[in-house]
């Protein structure tokens, strides 16, 4: 590209504005999140929406962000698309009880089928609503 008086520019600005978002819309495309996630370990407990065995099941999460969370359960068998209940207890700063906990409804994203760590498996949870913090 040539610059002003016919000199030879090192770069194309345009050129790189344009990679530059080409970049970017290839990481949006790798990486679907719509938040920063945050590792936490909670504890969580969740519930399929119109189940009627009440069939409640637990984990841990490793990661939290506002519009989803991963956990790791032992032997889950929810599947893709289902509709959950989620709570996830908040511990007391001293370790001592559970201080609050935040409650949301979730969809089922993604079950991972290969255990983590014995017959844990990842399950990352979209949420539907934002979650509500209770006392």
């Amino acid at each position: 590209m040539k610059g002003i008086a016919g000199m030879k520019l090192a770069y194309d600005p345009y050129e790189t504005i344009s990679s530059y978002f080409q970049k970017e819309n290839y990481q949006m495309d790798r990486e679907r999140r719509r938040a920063r996630r945050r590792p936490i370990e909670l504890s969580v407990y969740c519930q399929k929406v119109g189940a009627v065995d009440g069939r409640l099941f637990s984990g841990n999460s490793v990661n939290v962000s506002p519009s989803g969370i991963l956990l790791k359960m032992q032997g889950s068998s929810l599947r893709d698309g289902e509709l959950v209940s989620v709570e996830l207890a908040v511990p007391q700063s001293d370790g001592a009880g559970q201080a609050a906990r935040f409650s949301s409804y979730a969809r089922v994203v993604r079950v991972d089928d290969k255990p983590v760590a014995g017959s844990e498996k990842e399950v990352a949870l979209e949420f539907c609503e934002s979650p509500r913090f209770q006392f």
